[in-house]
């Protein structure tokens, strides 16, 4: 009989969007072997995996988990004792890490021999690491972990509130939450009368998460989610050749983010982005460079720095190495006698 996973599975390549629709398949081939109860290993199934008797326990079972680790170790328990092994991919399956009994010290020779045999392993795996198969072995193990929660969620849900149809999902909204709906979907339940809404995989993770993970964990992924968004877009934008439009677009940017930082009372992270101003290597020296015109034609007389596009008298300065707005506020008040 052909294994309709791992053929799905062996067809992962390099195309995302085909990626995609192929893990919609994986999805689709998991609940359909789910339904007719053929999903098993070695006695486990999806639920006795979760620790739940039906898929009417995983919902309130997911969202008892307070960190994003508990939730991390079930997705691996499923890939690695269910999916992996289902789809007649084991090579892919991660053991799990034992502590390895001490040995005894190894003489001169052995350890001469141990370090050949290391340089040999690690020459090995060096071209294996660069060959396709990694690659590939690593876009199937990815593929996985991807589809684990869309295909828990469906678990949890009546056949009826679901179907497969040309590449998607179809999901009835009327049995999801009004947040659910209006985080997910982008619709006011109380508003609007949806019934059936079609989801692609980026959406039925997002599904997945926002139904079963409880409020605290959704508010820190959506937070991580975030932070790599902006640390994706800083790198994207930092690359490649400076222009006018590029230096427009970044202040544009930072200016905003400050905007931000400045509406919700964030004073700590915006002195430490006056601070990282101020020891700019190449735009410090500009400055410099200004004020040293007026030090060499008053011969010292008249001392100034520029803090911004404002001139200051350098004499009546007072440097405090703090990084906190709290921090500041003390020394300042300290030094000033501020009672």
């Amino acid at each position: 009989m052909t294994n309709n996973l791992n053929k799905h599975f062996n067809s992962i390549g390099n195309n995302a969007l085909k990626n995609a629709e192929t893990s919609v398949g994986i999805i689709e081939e998991l609940t359909l072997q789910n339904s007719k109860g053929n999903l098993k290993i070695k006695g486990n199934s999806i639920y006795t995996l979760l620790g739940v008797k039906n898929g009417q326990g995983i919902i309130s079972q997911l969202k008892s988990y307070e960190s994003l680790n508990e939730l991390t170790t079930e997705r691996k328990k499923v890939v690695n004792k269910l999916i992996l092994p289902k789809a007649e991919l084991n090579h892919l399956i991660e053991e799990e890490k034992t502590s390895t009994p001490k040995t005894k010290a190894k003489t001169k020779k052995e350890k001469k021999e141990t370090t050949a045999e290391k340089k040999q392993v690690v020459e090995m795996d060096n071209a294996f690491n660069k060959s396709n198969e990694s690659v590939k072995n690593n876009a199937i193990r990815t593929t996985a972990n991807n589809v684990v929660f869309p295909f828990i969620f469906l678990a949890s849900q009546d056949s009826k509130n679901y179907a497969f149809e040309n590449g998607k999902i179809k999901i009835n909204t009327r049995n999801l939450a009004k947040n659910v709906c209006q985080s997910v979907f982008g619709f006011n339940k109380e508003k609007a009368d949806v019934g059936f809404m079609y989801c692609n995989l980026t959406m039925i993770i997002k599904l997945a998460k926002a139904v079963l993970f409880n409020v605290k964990i959704l508010q820190s992924t959506e937070t991580t989610e975030a932070t790599e968004e902006l640390e994706n877009a800083v790198d994207e934008i930092s690359k490649g050749k400076f222009d006018e439009t590029k230096e427009k677009n970044i202040v544009s940017s930072i200016s905003s983010m400050l905007d931000y930082l400045d509406k919700n009372k964030g004073f700590d992270g915006i002195l430490q982005v006056e601070n990282h101003i101020f020891s700019l290597e190449e735009y410090g020296q500009a400055k410099q460079d200004l004020t040293n015109n007026v030090r060499k034609q008053t011969k010292n007389a008249k001392n100034y720095d520029i803090i911004g596009s404002v001139a200051v008298e350098y004499n009546h300065s007072k440097d405090f190495k703090v990084n906190t707005f709290d921090e500041l506020e003390t020394q300042f008040n300290k030094t000033f006698a501020i009672k």
